[in-house]
């Protein structure tokens, strides 16, 4: 019986070891997210064309344009009208700028957060040609799927 006390406590011990390092790699991982540029001028590099790695013709007519005031107080993520379509402006109203990440709030959102307010996104650099979006109410791994520089020139790293 001892034998058996034993071998149920290190197996736990064992899991609990297991569950650990797993939980250590996820927070690794997500705290390695974050790509900051040399000079650290975030609106500088973001500025341009973009487009989602989902879309079914990159950096095509549904791209989209980055740019920012002056001040560099607000962000505006614009596509262009095609055709019969208008395309459509957001504007970002900037909370924070770091050199790898910058905090937004869209001008007239209606989405809302589980507890009523308004939502609030992080843009996420991964790479110099490359970023994602996290809303700040996400756990903090949650992010949507890439979204690529469209004039990105292998090997330049902006």
């Amino acid at each position: 019986m001892q034998r058996l006390k034993a071998f149920v406590m290190w197996t736990f011990v064992g899991l609990g070891a297991v569950g650990l390092l797993f939980v250590a790699l996820v927070a690794w991982s997500v705290s390695g997210a974050g790509y900051a540029f040399p000079d650290g001028d975030l609106p500088r590099h973001l500025a341009g064309r973009w487009d989602w790695t989902t879309a079914s013709q990159p950096c095509g007519a549904e791209s989209h344009v980055i740019s920012f005031s002056p001040d560099r107080r607000t962000m505006t993520i614009a596509r262009p009208p095609v055709g019969a379509d208008t395309g459509w402006t957001a504007v970002y109203d900037l909370l924070e700028v770091k050199p790898s990440r910058l905090r937004g709030a869209i001008r007239g959102e209606t989405r809302r957060t589980d507890a009523g307010a308004p939502v609030v996104w992080d843009l996420v650099m991964f790479g110099p040609d490359e970023y994602r979006w996290h809303r700040t109410d996400w756990q903090s791994w949650n992010y949507t799927p890439a979204v690529r520089r469209c004039d990105a020139k292998p090997g330049e790293g902006r």
